[in-house]
């Protein structure tokens, strides 16, 4: 399990950032949601982060999850066993 701020990166345009959404609400997950395609801020920093794909879920410095995977979000925050 980590520590510190989860922040999502995604579009509202896009479903799997929507569901990775949900899914961290539906765990508790205490998340910000920033949309790359409507905040240049947002873009800027998902770029410098990685850039790569929506859904990104950043938590704290360290713990990144690309895409929609689900198992690898419940592990990193102690749902499932490893």
């Amino acid at each position: 399990m980590v520590d510190g701020e989860a922040v999502l990166y995604g579009s509202d345009e896009c479903d799997e950032s929507r569901a990775m959404a949900e899914l961290l609400r539906e765990m508790g997950v205490d998340f910000q949601f920033r949309l790359v395609n409507r905040d240049d801020r947002a873009m800027r920093e998902w770029e410098q982060v990685d850039g790569e794909r929506v859904p990104m879920l950043r938590v704290g410095n360290h713990a990144i999850v690309r895409g929609l995977d689900r198992i690898k979000v419940q592990q990193l925050f102690g749902w499932v066993g490893c």
